[in-house]
């Protein structure tokens, strides 16, 4: 029983160590979409509410799946809510999804 405890509080605390790390490299004036560079390629996010990131700034979250999530914005110390629209792209696909998507 003890061993099952520990286990579950270990998993608990060791779930943020496996969201997804980016900058936010690309964003166009008055466009809710923007552009985050991460180690395993670019992803495409559609800003829904809470903090609205800047150019620079570093997110930590689930943001390397698809769907809905909240999001940590480290540089402000706030938080996001997010639709991810997709991600492990190339900086080109991502960059043409943000066009697309900001006409």
């Amino acid at each position: 029983m003890n061993r099952l405890l520990l286990t579950l509080v270990v998993l608990i605390f060791a779930l943020p160590a496996f969201a997804a790390r980016g900058v936010v490299t690309h964003q166009i004036s008055g466009c809710d979409y923007y552009v985050v560079a991460t180690r395993t390629g670019y992803a495409v996010l559609e800003w829904f509410g809470g903090y609205d990131p800047d150019e620079g700034d570093v997110l930590v979250g689930a943001f390397e799946e698809y769907g809905m999530h909240d999001i940590h914005d480290e540089t402000v110390d706030e938080e996001t809510t997010v639709w991810v629209e997709d991600y492990w792209l190339s900086k080109e696909d991502a960059l043409d999804k943000l066009a697309e998507q900001c006409r």
